[in-house]
């Protein structure tokens, strides 16, 4: 649709109109170049301007009417004009084309994008749908899009000026989305414009948390459990009346009675009457209300105290602080807008009995005994430490609901032999795969059957430098293809920072010539920030993973490559590279294990992943939707 004979006399239009700018040009040539652009875009879009080209070049009747050089430009003008092409087009044919090729109208531009959308992503929801055309109207058209006019176009400038207005605000995005192309999502509707009254706010207890993560997690609960869109719409909005500048009649003028009568059943009607009054109000309010009305507030408590359950587990403190009244007036309260919800109703609705679940565990301290009294009977200090990372573990999963990372967290991990590498990958790899994520185990790459199989005799006969070289590039190309796979974590053991150690060895023995291992060095410090989200050295002094290599087996003979001087080289090599580790990633651990147990290593370990992660999950949470 975007691509046929309406839209070519467009672009025939406005090159004629752009082509009298300029002296000495032949308006028959850029007629014919605007004729062609867009030829082969039904047979191949993906290469359409490559194809266009070359049907304009064998046609015989077009041989006619220009000589070869001329041909040649109007050839190579087709090819240029894609917008999204690198290089500027090659001659002022081909910019005066690509130029007039814009779209400066709003309307068709969003009408294009959903039906280019449901041709080739038709399993995308409508959420998806808008972040698709939300983010290809940044990447083409924003202040920094790839669009680029050659020539002077006052009604491309209002195009782009208008695609910044409403790249700014996503709610009113999302509404021109919906309204142009014929589509209505309440729910969808309904989060974005919590979105835009929320802009700012920030949970209390978190400050680095945006407040909107609580709504939309409202909201998500009510869409899961099966509730319908007015109710989940609801979820979405139940905070905006309370906390922002919107009342309930902008509610209802925005989305209805309904969702506004949902929405006020799910606030509190005057916040200046003392706390108790407040909630004794509230509580009375709540027993007369019907099961829809209440299934917004019992989904607001839930999110509200698993949250603070998280917290407690994290901190290992029941910390009442933030609150203004203390522990048993929060207790009198939630266990009696718990009873106040489930008066009349059927108190085993999943929703009912998550909320007893949670309420029990903030308030009466319930938790799973088998663990406690027969597991880690002997242990309830570890149990404890685990309850921690756990908690954090489970804090993930909710955000992991909220936001895809743009790839997978990526975490190496590399340092001296026997001070638990292995292990920490395998506890990681159990950890994070019980806990719902899609996790991807790439192993250590000299050591693996294809490495021996397929490469090693193949490489023989390299020299050492190019050898290492040739084996930091095939790491790279692994972890890119693992990458590629939209995983949520990867564990890689031993990965490009370790090949820096060997090069840098390589380096010192003189096997790598000083100016080749710099530039090595600066190619994969850089590949490494692109693509490594934390970094584990594991490290032990050279005696110490000795001894721990030979109390593991059971064979005395001397080893041939692990030995003393080996190790100490290895972390010779680690101290003088620790400026590299800082560079080449966000996140780093340097962790002597000498002392440490095994089992305190992989807690260790996890107490520096997981914040990272959270921190890595908030802020593509921000960016996404632009959250200040």
């Amino acid at each position: 649709m975007g691509h046929g004979i309406n839209h070519i006399e467009y672009v025939i239009k406005r090159s004629i109109e752009f082509a009298k700018e300029f002296d000495d040009i032949d308006l028959n040539m850029v007629y014919v170049v605007a004729s062609f652009h867009d030829l082969a875009h039904h047979i191949d879009k993906d290469n359409h301007e490559i194809l266009s080209a070359k049907l304009f070049y064998e046609n015989e009747e077009m041989q006619k009417y220009f000589d070869e050089e001329k041909r040649k430009i109007i050839k190579e003008a087709i090819e240029d004009h894609r917008a999204s092409l690198k290089s500027e087009p090659r001659s002022i044919y081909g910019k005066i084309v690509s130029s007039a090729d814009r779209n400066v109208d709003i309307i068709t531009t969003l009408k294009r994008i959903h039906s280019y959308t449901n041709r080739y992503y038709p399993n995308l929801n409508i959420e998806e749908m808008i972040d698709r055309a939300y983010e290809h109207m940044k990447d083409k058209f924003g202040k920094n899009g790839y669009a680029k006019v050659y020539c002077h176009d006052e009604e491309f400038e209002k195009f782009q000026n208008m695609v910044d207005d409403l790249l700014k605000n996503r709610y009113e995005f999302t509404v021109k989305y919906m309204e142009i192309n014929e589509i209505m999502d309440i729910k969808e509707k309904a989060k974005m414009f919590a979105m835009q009254a929320h802009m700012g706010q920030v949970r209390k207890s978190e400050p680095d948390k945006p407040l909107i993560v609580h709504p939309i997690r409202v909201g998500k609960l009510l869409e899961e459990l099966g509730y319908d869109d007015n109710v989940v719409a609801a979820g979405y909005l139940h905070d905006v009346v309370e906390d922002t500048k919107y009342e309930i009649e902008d509610i209802d003028k925005e989305f209805g009675k309904d969702i506004a009568t949902l929405v006020n059943d799910a606030s509190e009607s005057d916040k200046s009457l003392p706390w108790e009054e407040r909630k004794k109000e509230t509580i009375e309010k709540v027993k007369k209300l019907p099961l829809r009305n209440k299934l917004v507030i019992a989904a607001d408590k839930i999110d509200n105290l698993e949250d603070l359950f998280l917290k407690f587990e994290k901190s290992g403190q029941r910390d009442f602080r933030a609150f203004k009244k203390g522990e048993e007036n929060q207790k009198w309260y939630y266990t009696n807008i718990y009873l106040s919800l489930i008066e009349n109703e059927d108190i085993n609705l999943p929703i009912f009995l998550r909320l007893k679940d949670i309420l029990d565990k903030v308030f009466n301290k319930k938790e799973d005994l088998f663990l406690k009294n027969k597991i880690f009977n002997d242990n309830l200090e570890h149990y404890a430490k685990l309850k921690k990372i756990h908690a954090e573990k489970m804090e993930l999963q909710k955000l992991k609901t909220l936001v895809n990372l743009s790839k997978p967290f990526v975490i190496e991990f590399m340092g001296t032999p026997r001070t638990g590498k292995t292990t920490i990958i395998n506890n990681l790899y159990d950890f994070f795969k019980k806990g719902g994520f899609d996790v991807d185990i790439i192993e250590e790459f000299t050591t693996s059957n294809y490495y021996k199989q397929e490469l090693k005799e193949k490489w023989a006969k390299m020299s050492v430098a190019d050898r290492n070289i040739a084996i930091i590039e095939a790491v790279s190309n692994q972890l890119q293809e693992s990458i590629s796979k939209k995983k949520d974590v990867i564990l890689i053991d031993r990965s490009l920072n370790d090949r820096q150690v060997w090069n840098y060895r390589c380096l010192i023995k003189n096997d790598m010539e000083k100016d080749l291992y710099l530039s090595t060095k600066e190619k994969y410090l850089k590949i490494s920030k692109q693509m490594i989200d934390f970094l584990v050295i594991t490290y032990a002094d050279a005696l110490t993973a000795l001894k721990r290599d030979y109390n593991a087996h059971l064979a005395l003979e001397k080893r041939s490559f692990l030995n003393e001087t080996n190790l100490q080289e290895y972390n010779d090599c680690l101290e003088a590279l620790k400026d590299l580790w800082i560079e080449s990633v966000d996140n780093l651990l340097l962790l002597d294990t000498s002392s440490i147990k095994v089992n305190d290593v992989t807690i260790e370990v996890s107490n520096q992943i997981l914040p990272a992660m959270r921190k890595k999950y908030i802020k593509t949470f921000k960016d996404k939707y632009n959250l200040k």
